[in-house]
């Protein structure tokens, strides 16, 4: 997307950054067996999904090799913000190439503001493939885009965000999903 600066390459890894994994909350949020969906819903009194948008759009530079794909090309981008009593907690981002939405994610078109991680975890269809994290800067366009769904909450001060992403397969479609980790998460204790 050449609206964003640059950012690095190769952020992604299939550990922990050291800095989330010395902070345990952090960490006990990013790893888990079940979904995150029901993890933050355990944790909270009110959970809801604010759908922010969901379009045809390129995937960003780091991202189209995780759905097999040969080369950039356009996906159905959706975006949502996870809220835990009322506060932005996650700023989730997922691709998948439009050719697959109608085989192998029927649901998604109509999923509105519904949790995917709900509809995922329910299909035994769906396999998830391992996690790969990062923490991420301002230069970074899905913090870019957590910030302007926010306005004016506090998360440009903030140096690196915790990130998680991991693809989920059903059929022959492939389906990247990111989880960025808001600050106000910090308000907010992972079930055990």
């Amino acid at each position: 997307m050449t609206d964003f600066p640059s950012y690095p390459r190769g952020l992604w890894r299939s550990a922990l950054p050291p800095a989330v994994v010395y902070d345990r909350h952090w960490a006990r949020w990013a790893v888990g067996a079940d979904s995150l969906t029901a993890r933050l819903r355990a944790a909270s009194s009110r959970f809801r999904v604010q759908l922010l948008g969901q379009r045809r759009a390129m995937p960003l530079r780091d991202e189209w090799r995780c759905l097999g794909m040969s080369g950039p090309a356009e996906t159905l981008v959706r975006e949502v913000l996870l809220i835990c009593d009322e506060i932005p907690v996650v700023y989730a981002h997922t691709i998948v190439h439009p050719r697959s939405v109608a085989l192998d994610w029927p649901f998604l078109k109509a999923l509105g503001a519904q949790p995917l991680g709900h509809s995922l975890f329910a299909d035994p269809r769906v396999q998830r493939g391992d996690f790969e994290f990062a923490l991420l800067d301002a230069r970074h366009p899905l913090v870019r885009r957590a910030h302007d769904a926010l306005g004016d909450a506090p998360v440009a001060g903030t140096a690196r965000l915790p990130a998680r992403r991991s693809v989920f397969r059903r059929g022959a479609g492939a389906m990247l999903v990111t989880e960025v980790f808001l600050p106000a998460l910090a308000g907010f204790h992972p079930p055990r």
